[in-house]
């Protein structure tokens, strides 16, 4: 905010693991402007929808977000099915 350039950031979530997952916590570390396909959980955390697992070596990039600002995002949690 406050004149803060807006930037749009796609998340990509790799599983390298053996195991499906069927959730995952991201803390953005930025205000958020929108979001898609996230759940907030808290003002700074957000979880995978529901409805989204990762196989084993597989991918997600249907999540993402609009920030103020610059915006380098940590993985807090991830739930295995």
């Amino acid at each position: 905010e406050n004149g803060s350039p807006v930037k749009q950031y796609k998340l990509v979530i790799s599983n390298g693991s053996s195991s499906q997952v069927c959730s995952v916590n991201v803390k953005p570390n930025a205000i958020l402007k929108d979001k898609w396909n996230l759940d907030e959980l808290s003002s700074d955390l957000y979880r995978t929808p529901s409805w989204m697992t990762i196989a084993p070596g597989g991918t997600y990039d249907q999540a993402g977000y609009v920030a103020y600002g610059n915006s380098v995002p940590t993985v807090t949690a991830v739930q295995n099915c």
